[in-house]
């Protein structure tokens, strides 16, 4: 379970209690936040701030970062951070979250924050909230939650933004917001669609494919058009692609003066096209434009496109079970008959970021951060940080290098470098001689609060000595020993039996003999378990004990296309979870290396037998016999792509059970899983009689799965699309494209996601 934990728990003789707490964090893992509280004052002061999002203001030349203790923002000088009002800080009575953070979008101008405050768990209130003003407005409800993409995308001078709900996109002018005279959000439609449909452009022009149509839609132009949207298309076609854009798994990317596009088919195939409306004649000579293919496992993560038409980019991916990038460039800076993608060397690249001036490339490695001349690509500075995430071009000589442990202001030309704040504090005190606040980075580097200047001070080598060998180590040298009481004060961890924290700090009035939690506990609480266990059957384990631990398990169907598979495997891996998959024989025989990839990322792997096919129709005479052979040649299947052997869990295709089927299984020493919760992933939108009345869109297909989950039980879901094999099949939206929302839910609710084979050992 994803609980927050407190620890480092002290006070001094001045009524200063410092604490630490620890939360789980999806793609960071497990990082710890420092934190200063004065009772007598009845104040609550954050003293780190890890950024699992940052984003730099240059109107104000500040800093927003966002983590799941809060919202936070910098001074001018990016010191003094501040929690944002209205914001829901952990500081200001909010609760440590769960999971993905929901994100707030700051505009360009950093005026305004947009988000979407949950209502249920996967939907929510999109809500304006004006930072001068602290005045919330509810621009739409029911809209859609996502944690992978920005549910609202700002115009670069904060005019304007697009948001998705349903299959639509609307737009919403500030300016109209301002007035008073906003449209109601029926005229504000700009199409169908989701947020992958559309791009701002530099120019602060909005484009926006449907089908194979490139748009490109004016700020001016949003009101006359959206208002006569039943005579008038929205914006003036720009361009073409030879393909219909599917929002679901396709995305792109924009020239910076317009002419040109990037097309991301499917997640794997990468096009460049030239834009241009009038396609049916040309004059001069052909151009072979550009390809990249890439791995099924791999994802463009990243895009920097230069003005003089020099293109980088950025593929992540699992490759045996660990994170692994490329990099690849496209120079279309001069005309030519031909293009071509070049790989580049660099090996184990976090992120790329352009700066201003577009002549130097900031690539983050797990050590250090290189500044390389762009395009040359060749290093100019090289600069050692501890840990690095991401940088911020603040000007072109300067940057921002965000790491898990500190976050400093960088000039690599003049050499120097400043401390902005501390990212983790892994033990906190205060000094063994009477000094003030002080903390322990994770690496035993010591540090004291200035509460003047609200800056964190490394200790020199003459006081400090050398860093130490361990935490432990550092401890003894630089902290003094644990107190808990004071004259007024006894301060305690006293563990919680259920909900978001593991334990709470409690603070123990000595004169009016009171006892009260430090900070507000949170209102979350746990799922009950069942008054009593169900029935189970021995021969189709569908589901865990209801009443022994508050866990579940998610079963993956791979059947016939790979579709969503790597989502899949990404997602699973940055939460640090197993699921456990089932494959069938014509889908190992079709993507080996998919299978290899499963297996190499540590999920239980069970057999959905070697065809796929309905074991109840009357055609087909099913026999104990065909069973085992049929189970048999699974496994040998398995074995033949991995070195492995599979699991001994299976089911039949469509989850199909008879006496005949059963008895085989048993006969190979197979357990049968059947499962207690369908989530309908696999029911296309059509079928042969029209919309099917079996489909639902994924946001509801969470909100189904949810209240119908119980401890033990077993969720099905479906790798690939629905009806691939058809014309009309596949969906308007996949449920991997939600499954971190799914995850968010499950572990809010207090759940542990576990093999099925756990599943079933905890059952005994």
């Amino acid at each position: 379970m994803a609980q927050a934990e407190f620890s480092s728990l002290r006070i001094n003789d001045e009524n200063q209690v410092v604490f630490t707490a620890q939360a789980e964090a999806p793609s960071f893992n497990r990082y710890s936040t420092g934190f200063l509280s004065k009772p007598t004052e009845k104040t609550l002061e954050q003293l780190s701030f890890f950024p699992e999002e940052l984003l730099l203001l240059p109107n104000s030349q500040s800093l927003q970062i966002q983590n799941r203790f809060g919202l936070f923002r910098t001074g001018s000088d990016f010191t003094g951070t501040q929690p944002v009002e209205r914001s829901g800080s952990f500081i200001q009575g909010g609760e440590i979250q769960i999971g993905k953070i929901d994100p707030m979008i700051a505009s360009p101008d950093g005026l305004w924050i947009a988000y979407v405050k949950p209502t249920s768990p996967a939907f929510g209130n999109l809500v304006l909230l004006n930072l001068e003003t602290q005045k919330e407005t509810v621009i739409s409800n029911r809209v859609e939650r996502d944690l992978n993409h920005p549910e609202v995308v700002w115009s670069p001078k904060s005019d304007f933004f697009v948001y998705h709900k349903g299959n639509s996109l609307f737009y919403l002018s500030i300016e109209q917001h301002n007035q008073n005279r906003m449209l109601s959000e029926s005229y504000r439609r700009i199409g169908a669609g989701q947020m992958s449909n559309i791009r701002w452009g530099r120019g602060n022009e909005l484009y926006y494919i449907t089908g194979s149509l490139v748009y490109q839609i004016l700020g001016v132009e949003f009101f006359t058009r959206s208002l006569y949207q039943e005579f008038l298309k929205i914006g003036r076609i720009v361009g073409k692609i030879p393909f219909s854009f599917d929002p679901s798994f396709d995305r792109f990317w924009i020239s910076p003066d317009g002419s040109q596009i990037l097309l991301d088919k499917g997640g794997r195939n990468i096009y460049l096209y030239f834009l241009q409306n009038n396609d049916y004649t040309s004059t001069g000579s052909t151009i072979e434009l550009p390809y990249l293919y890439l791995p099924r496992n791999s994802r463009v993560d990243q895009v920097i496109w230069s003005s003089a038409g020099v293109i980088t980019l950025l593929t992540k991916g699992i490759a045996q079970g660990s994170i692994s990038t490329s990099l690849y460039t496209l120079d279309v800076s001069q005309p030519r008959d031909s293009y071509s993608f070049e790989g580049l060397t660099d090996q184990g690249v976090r992120s790329i970021q352009l700066s201003p001036q577009e002549d130097t490339a900031a690539v983050v490695y797990a050590d250090r951060v290189e500044l390389k001349s762009y395009p040359a690509w060749e290093t100019q500075h090289r600069i050692s940080h501890p840990d690095p995430l991401k940088t911020l071009f603040v000007t072109n000589s300067q940057l921002i290098i965000a790491g898990s442990r500190i976050t400093e202001l960088v000039n690599p030309a003049a050499g120097t470098s400043r401390v902005l704040f501390l990212s983790q504090i892994a033990r906190i005190g205060f000094g063994s001689r009477g000094e003030g606040i002080r903390a322990l980075g994770p690496d035993g580097r010591a540090w004291e609060w200035d509460g003047e200047t609200q800056t964190w001070i490394a200790l020199n080598s003459e006081e400090a000595g050398t860093q130490a060998a361990s935490l432990d180590a550092a401890e003894q040298a630089f902290l003094a020993e644990p107190q808990v009481a004071s004259d007024s004060y006894r301060v305690y961890l006293e563990q919680q039996a259920s909900g978001r924290y593991r334990n709470m700090i409690m603070l123990r009035n000595v004169a009016s003999v009171g006892t009260v939690p430090l900070f507000n506990p949170p209102k979350t609480r746990f799922e009950a378990f069942p008054d009593r266990d169900e029935p189970r059957s021995p021969e189709i384990f569908q589901h865990g004990s209801r009443i022994r631990r508050r866990e579940l398990s998610l079963v993956f169907n791979a059947v016939d296309s790979v579709e969503g598979l790597a989502v899949i495997l990404n997602t699973l891996a940055e939460y640090g979870l197993r699921g456990t998959f089932f494959l069938n024989g014509e889908f190992m025989e079709r993507h080996p290396g998919a299978v290899r990839e499963i297996a190499d990322s540590g999920h239980e792997i069970g057999s959905l037998f070697s065809i796929y096919f309905d074991m109840s129709d009357s055609r087909y005479q099913i026999t104990e016999q065909f069973i085992k052979q049929g189970l048999a040649r699974n496994e040998d299947t398995f074995f033949e792509i991995t070195g492995r052997e599979l699991s001994l869990l299976w089911h039949a295709p469509y989850y199909v059970t008879n006496p005949t089927i059963l008895k085989a299984g048993q006969a190979m020493n197979y357990q049968y899983v059947g499962r207690d919760v369908d989530s309908l992933d696999w029911v296309p939108k059509r079928d042969e009689t029209g919309i099917s009345r079996l489909y639902y869109p994924s946001a509801e297909l969470v909100e189904s799965v949810l209240s119908r989950k119980k401890p033990g039980s077993i969720l099905s879901l479906r790798v690939g699309k629905p009806g691939d094999d058809r014309p009309d099949g596949g969906r308007d939206d996949y449920l991997f494209n939600k499954l971190d929302i799914l995850l968010n839910n499950i572990l809010e609710a207090g759940y542990s996601v576990v093999p099925v084979s756990t599943l079933i050992d905890n059952a005994q």
